[in-house]
């Protein structure tokens, strides 16, 4: 595949070759399988590019909200920088859903789309206990910040930062959250209830459909994919 070049153990995955790929298997099937495997042969984009520690996120993103409270502040007041802020975090649950609906769980028929549809999501359905690969590597979330950097630029104008301290917030939540119910043991009800949310969609019957919502099921309800823990539904009821 040219570059960049691609493991083995990665191209077989991607077109379900790896033992049991494809969605929903067994408890003892699952505990079988590795945490995870090497996706490309360079060691650049392996280690730095391609993988990330679940610090890292708010390293990343950190300045640019502590820029943009400040610039919010200055030019439209405290009340007015935490409205910002806030619509900014609404914004990011919205493009969360539509990210994790649309994109992320794609269809896929060619060999050329399964690829492509497990590298953006899928290897994290099939290797959902890799820790390096939970949180969006730079690969992935550098892109998307700019191109919601762009359209705020031209929807918000000199109030685009303070939008977009709330959006990176809303963003570094999302991943802690995510991180958070596949590593950890809540003790907590809110904790306990997102995990069993965000694990249903992963391991239930519906095979990922449904259920898409990370740090909130707001937008979930609002289309109707919101499925309640202790309900089955078949399939389609859920798309």
């Amino acid at each position: 595949m040219g570059f960049p070049r691609y493991t083995q153990e990665c191209l077989d995955a991607a077109q379900g070759k790896w033992p049991a790929s494809g969605g929903f298997h067994g408890e003892n099937v699952r505990k079988s399988r590795p945490k995870f495997i090497r996706v490309f042969e360079n060691d650049i984009l392996e280690k730095v590019f391609a993988r990330a520690h679940p610090l890292t996120p708010i390293v990343w993103f950190g300045p640019f909200i502590a820029y943009g409270l400040g610039t919010g502040v200055v030019r439209a007041g405290v009340p007015g920088a935490i409205g910002l802020f806030l619509g900014g975090w609404l914004v990011w649950t919205f493009i969360e859903y539509l990210l994790h609906r649309f994109l992320f769980h794609m269809s896929a028929e060619t060999p050329e789309q399964k690829f492509r549809a497990f590298m953006v999501h899928g290897y994290h359905h099939e290797f959902p206990n890799d820790k390096l690969r939970l949180v969006a590597p730079p690969l992935m979330s550098w892109p998307i910040a700019v191109v919601v950097l762009v359209l705020y630029h031209y929807v918000f104008g000199g109030l685009m930062w303070a939008v977009f301290a709330g959006t990176a917030t809303g963003y570094v939540a999302y991943d802690w959250i995510h991180y958070y119910t596949h590593h950890f043991k809540p003790s907590n009800p809110v904790g306990k209830w997102l995990k069993s949310y965000h694990l249903l969609h992963h391991f239930d019957e519906l095979d990922g459909h449904g259920r898409y919502g990370v740090s909130s099921p707001l937008w979930d309800f609002v289309f109707g994919t919101y499925v309640p823990l202790k309900k089955r539904s078949s399939p389609e009821g859920a798309r």
